[in-house]
């Protein structure tokens, strides 16, 4: 039985290709090889847009995924993006968000992340206050960030180091909301080369965050890209069954020779 990973729909953000994505569960429904469906980090983007509404506006996605659930196995990561989710816990909520996920299968161990934590920029405090939007202004920089940090208590210390490299907490914060292509075009290959040393003999690690599709050398690392039209190989999702690691495009199909490290 194969499982789909699917990351970085940023749905919300202006350049979500969030049509695209729907017809991708659509195909997904009505597949009978698939048993488990893995949603990575970055459904929906709550540093951008209203919190509220957009499950409101995206509602009838949420449905389909929910609709899914019946049919297989459906498991949700937390990105840095909607880092709040994992906050989520109770009974009555229909999805519940995990930090990390790890599956066995066939003699392999995968393990599933989001991907921030091999990116240096990124401080769980700055990604929880980011996503308490209540905004629809696209990249609003908002101060109270730095308010309430300062009421946990330490926290804006320990990242002083991390702000004054960016020349500010202002200027921080705009870093961050740039997307991947721009904010990480320097520094793909430290993100990766960070992932990539964190992978045990037997495992097999797929992550998302910088929307670069791409499988290592190794075949044991996968990163599942994204669902937005910033980048140029989108609209991607990894599929894996046993040792199999297959790197798929919406409408397109296998890219997998294409992405592969050389």
């Amino acid at each position: 039985m194969v499982i789909v990973v699917a990351s970085d729909q940023h749905l919300g953000y202006t350049n979500s290709n969030a049509g695209a994505f729907s017809s991708f569960l659509d195909d997904l429904s009505r597949r009978s090889d698939v048993d488990t469906l893995v949603i990575l980090g970055d459904f929906v983007d709550m540093w951008r847009r209203d919190v509220s509404g957009l499950f409101l506006e995206f509602n009838d996605i949420l449905e389909k995924v929910l609709t899914l659930k019946k049919q297989m196995k459906v498991y949700c990561v937390a990105g840095n993006h909607d880092f709040h989710l994992l906050k989520l816990t109770e009974a009555g909520y229909p999805l519940t968000f995990l930090r990390e996920l790890t599956l066995q299968g066939d003699g392999v161990t995968y393990v599933l992340k989001h991907g921030w934590e091999f990116d240096p920029d990124q401080r769980e405090p700055i990604m929880e206050l980011l996503c308490y939007n209540l905004s629809d202004e696209s990249g609003n920089v908002r101060s109270d960030v730095w308010e309430n940090l300062t009421k946990v208590g330490g926290v804006v210390k320990s990242l002083q180091d991390l702000v004054d490299k960016h020349l500010g907490q202002d200027k921080y914060i705009q870093h961050l909301m740039a997307p991947p292509n721009v904010r990480l075009s320097g520094t793909y290959s430290d993100v990766e080369n960070k992932a990539i040393s964190s992978v045990l003999p037997g495992q097999i690690l797929v992550f998302g965050h910088t929307h670069h599709p791409f499988l290592s050398k190794s075949k044991n690392v996968a990163n599942s890209g994204s669902w937005v039209s910033d980048e140029t190989v989108t609209n991607t999702y990894v599929e894996l069954e046993g040792t199999d690691v297959r790197i798929m495009s919406q409408g397109v199909g296998d890219i997998t020779e294409q992405v592969t490290r050389a």
